[in-house]
């Protein structure tokens, strides 16, 4: 039901949004903050998270940081001594991190989106919304320094935009894949373009997984998992994949408000987007371009019909943004539903940090948490190897 009334709510801000023009507000930014930044026991990723935070990284010395091998990010591990030694629990510790990183990743896309409601739904139903809920941290502080270092690129500071990538891969080294991007602007994206990288990238994909593979050994064990083996490409992806490129292509790029870089992102969303089911975990890395996609798409009621602008009628207007929520909503639950019993415990049954703290329902330790969890996880997993 949480998932219902937060469609409605963004529906409705969408279209008034339409209606009255007013982008800037910082209440919507908070409000996403409250729901997503501090949920208690939802996803899977903390588990490993708080056991880092409570039991593995306080015994780190500062020599192992620095001259041993981590598996782990140094960034991250020493982000999270900084926040132990002061005291912070771990939710409050993981709170405040994504709370940073939200704001500065919405308030960029506030800023850069034609309708603030639109983009910030898309972008949480396509990628953020499991982001925040497992969490993945250290890609979401990663994605946060990346959407930083936009304001060099856009004014072609070179230094600047690496040593802030550079940062950024101190939280999750796939942000080294995001370092030539600098050179973006230089690049005209089109629809033959796109078309033809598509095609390429399965074509070339098994050189593409051996790259991977050499370039980031730690994650063979993702790409060879069952749970990540290829998939068959379904229509339900080409027709995806077409309806975004529709939108950069034919409404985006004919924007005022468009800037070159914000399309070819887009444009790799889509084109990563369409070899997903061939190499399923290239969907962490579209991570970093997920906001682009929801900027492109909050354009989507500036159409144009023999060169008449829809957007002067709010009917119009409002059949657009109907067609563009149900397309989300759809695929949001298509995606919750295929995903079984897990899915719905991970990302269904919300909670709340502050608001189970002030019920008084907190578990009082990592170990009672961890294990009322699993048992849960357990229950699920054998009733689905009865069927």
């Amino acid at each position: 039901m949480f998932y219902i009334y937060l469609s409605i709510y963004f529906f409705l801000g969408s279209i008034k949004e339409e209606i009255l023009k007013k982008n800037k507000s910082k209440f919507l930014i908070f409000f996403l903050i409250f729901f997503f930044c501090f949920t208690y026991q939802m996803g899977t990723d903390w588990l490993s998270y708080q056991n880092y935070y409570e039991n593995i990284f306080p015994n780190t010395s500062l020599e192992n940081l620095l001259m041993k091998n981590a598996r782990i990010e140094r960034g991250y591990v020493l982000l999270n001594i900084i926040f132990y030694n002061l005291g912070f629990n771990y939710e409050i510790f993981s709170g405040i991190i994504l709370s940073f990183c939200t704001y500065t990743i919405l308030k960029y896309m506030q800023e850069k989106s034609q309708n603030k409601y639109i983009a910030f739904y898309i972008f949480f139903i396509y990628a953020f919304n499991a982001a925040l809920l497992e969490p993945l941290m250290r890609q979401v502080i990663a994605l946060a320094f990346f959407i930083i270092s936009l304001k060099y690129l856009e004014k072609r500071r070179f230094l600047k935009f690496i040593l802030v990538v550079f940062l950024a891969a101190q939280f999750h080294r796939t942000a080294y894949l995001l370092l030539p991007l600098y050179f973006i602007n230089y690049i005209k994206f089109s629809l033959k373009k796109v078309i033809i990288m598509i095609i390429s990238f399965k074509l070339l994909l098994n050189t593409m997984i051996d790259l991977v593979i050499y370039i980031f050994p730690k994650y063979i064990e993702y790409l060879t998992a069952t749970r990540y083996a290829p998939k068959e490409l379904s229509i339900t992806t080409v027709v995806i994949c077409i309806y975004h490129i529709l939108i950069i292509f034919y409404i985006y790029k004919n924007s005022n408000e468009k800037r070159n870089y914000i399309l070819n992102f887009a444009g790799i969303y889509v084109i990563l987007y369409s070899i997903v089911a061939y190499f399923p975990i290239i969907n962490r890395l579209n991570l970093y371009f997920a906001p682009f996609i929801g900027i492109t798409l909050s354009y989507v009621t500036d159409i144009y019909f023999f060169n008449r602008k829809i957007s002067k009628s709010i009917v119009k207007k409002l059949v657009v943004v109907i067609f563009i929520f149900l397309v989300a909503t759809t695929m949001f639950y298509r995606r919750i539903i295929a995903g079984g019993d897990l899915v719905n415990l991970a990302y269904l049954n919300y909670k709340n940090y502050i608001i189970e703290f002030l019920k008084g329902d907190l578990k009082n330790n990592f170990s009672e948490k961890k294990s009322f969890y699993e048992n849960q996880v357990n229950q699920i997993i054998e009733k689905e190897n009865k069927k």
